[in-house]
């Protein structure tokens, strides 16, 4: 009996860890964004303003194309984009990495050039 109990425990166990995961691949982690934000990506994503962005532009900020693209064609349009966004499928720019990046070399030039004085 204590093994029937056991073996029933795991088994529920296993469910609702699969379970978490199934919800987990439908709605990431991500913070959800205000509607003026979801509207900002969007022209960041869109900037030739067209119908709908690709698997490709949407890259930077969808990280489940799928789960946005409801419809399953080969684009998002910007109602598909503003309902991902809502359940928190489209996340801020990941290009902020690159851009500090310049800055930082930019800065890392001059503050060595300053820095090779001192020393």
């Amino acid at each position: 009996m204590k093994i029937i109990g056991i073996a029933a425990l795991s088994a529920g166990a296993l469910f609702a860890t699969a379970a978490i995961a199934a919800e987990s691949k439908m709605q990431p982690s991500g913070v959800k964004l205000s509607q003026s934000e979801c509207t900002s990506i969007w022209q960041q994503a869109n900037p030739s303003g067209a119908a709908g962005v690709t698997a490709a532009q949407s890259a930077p900020y969808v990280a489940n194309f799928k789960a946005a693209n409801p419809d399953g064609d080969t684009t998002i349009d910007q109602s598909e984009w503003m309902a991902a966004c809502g359940k928190g499928l489209v996340k801020a720019s990941g290009s902020s990495g690159s851009s500090s990046g310049a800055s930082g070399s930019s800065g890392a030039s001059g503050s060595s050039g300053g820095a090779g004085a001192e020393k």
